[in-house]
């Protein structure tokens, strides 16, 4: 017998396999269907949604490192009129999961957009929606912070939100703090079901001819494979204090050794990123690699191996 990848995820929720696909790398999903097909992943996080739309950061957006990518792409796209009125309707009709990301430049407008997307659901029929991803990684204009970094701030966006759906929401963590566990553990108590482990990294990439940057805005974030240990970390470290508390992992994942690295570290579910750009075929590679590790190490389910590095 073969052994299960299946997820459950809180709120009812069970993924075929751990594997998403993250917000940003694969648009709305429809853009990938040609290359994989949705059986070889758990679903998609939608690329990020704004109340209004946003034309994002100028040129250049993108710049290889030696092991990983750089972006400032600015959260870029066409608002949340156009994401009920066209994109939803649209993917709902192509059979897969997936969790809506929204971003927003204060509390109001986190609450404002998952009001508008519960609202639609209710109104035009659930399809493939399954929760939500805040990401809070972005500057609250309100107090000058970032949402991710002020505690206040983020359980306050997080009730906001709370109070606005029962659906799944998963809360997006920045790697940019000393210690997640606090953000973490606000994050659950202020309504998040689960957090997702991390969004970019800060970095920047200097011409040195110029003396200015590579890029076209002064910092950026990082992803890829560079960023592993670092995501690693943070999954062990939060997932040891708060072992009943579903992670997503998210970072660094370019082969099913890093996936599950991930899962061994006390991540739930993982999400595919930039390794997808380097191998569009990756998530049924993870796929293939999770069931084969299974197999070998005669385990009968992830849940069997979630968790279980072994630090001393």
């Amino acid at each position: 017998m073969s052994p299960s990848l299946e997820t459950r995820l809180p709120r009812g929720i069970v993924l075929r396999d751990p594997i998403l696909l993250a917000s940003g790398c694969c648009g709305y999903g429809e853009e990938y269907l040609p290359i994989v097909h949705p059986a070889s992943f758990g679903g998609v996080i939608t690329k990020a949604v704004s109340v209004s739309p946003r034309l994002g950061n100028e040129a250049p957006r993108l710049r290889e490192t030696p092991a990983g990518l750089l972006n400032c792409i600015g959260l870029q796209n066409p608002g949340v009129d156009v994401l009920l009125g066209e994109v939803l309707p649209r993917i709902n009709q192509l059979g897969y999961s997936y969790i809506v990301n929204v971003v927003g430049h204060t509390v109001d407008e986190f609450a404002e957009l998952v009001r508008r997307v519960q609202r639609h659901c209710e109104e035009q029929g659930q399809g493939g929606m399954i929760g939500f991803e805040l990401d809070l990684s972005c500057p609250n204009v309100d107090s000058g912070t970032t949402f991710a970094t002020d505690l206040d701030v983020l359980r306050a966006v997080t009730r906001a939100c709370r109070a606005e759906t029962e659906q799944l929401i998963v809360s997006k963590m920045t790697p940019n703090v000393t210690d997640m566990l606090p953000y973490a553990e606000a994050s659950r108590e202020s309504g998040a079901d689960s957090i997702t482990i991390s969004n970019t990294l800060n970095g920047i990439s200097i011409d040195i001819r110029t003396r200015r940057s590579n890029l076209g805005r002064p910092s950026a974030g990082l992803s890829g494979a560079a960023i592993l240990p670092a995501v690693l970390y943070h999954i062990w470290r939060v997932h040891r204090a708060m072992k009943d508390y579903p992670i997503v992992g998210c970072g660094g994942i370019w082969d099913a050794d890093s996936a599950i690295q991930h899962i061994l570290a006390g991540a739930t579910a993982i999400q595919l990123g930039t390794g997808l750009f380097m191998n569009p075929r990756l998530p049924l590679d993870v796929q293939q690699g999770l069931e084969q590790y299974l197999t070998e190490q005669n385990e009968p389910d992830l849940a069997s191996i979630r968790g279980t590095y072994e630090y001393c």
